[in-house]
């Protein structure tokens, strides 16, 4: 299932043991958990930003949940906790899309939580880490 890219860019894991440090050791960590699900990335991140995950999930945030669970993850462990989203180029999408293709990872303690995949432009996309992109 596809999600259109509306409000929030923010990743997750559940059951998934990785503990991250920052730096070029987080990036790694986050490119295995990635790797995980099946996708390659750009060695080193794009971006990164600080996020709080609300401690009440609107709709946007409950929605982006039950893509997490699409993948075995929950953000709901994690509510009212403030985070680090790092952000990849995806080198393995499986189709040309004219345009770069992005993975999400949220680390909570450096731990990956929760993770996405999705353009940016307005006819753009996101969908869980566990889907192909086929």
């Amino acid at each position: 299932m596809k999600y259109l890219f509306a409000a929030i860019t923010i990743a997750g894991i559940a059951a998934i043991a990785v503990i991250c440090v920052h730096g070029n050791a987080e990036s790694e960590c986050c490119r295995t958990f990635l790797s995980q699900y099946g996708w390659e990335t750009e060695p080193q991140c794009t971006a990164h930003a600080e996020v709080y995950i609300p401690q009440v999930f609107d709709e946007v945030y409950k929605r982006y949940n039950e893509m997490q669970k699409e993948a075995g993850l929950d953000l709901l462990p994690y509510r009212g906790q403030t985070g680090d989203r790092y952000t990849f180029i995806v080198t393995n999408y499986p189709l040309d899309i004219g345009e770069p293709v992005y993975a999400n990872v949220i680390c909570i303690k450096g731990t990956p939580v929760a993770g996405d995949i999705m353009t940016v432009s307005a006819r753009g996309f996101m969908h869980s880490l566990a889907e192909t992109g086929e």
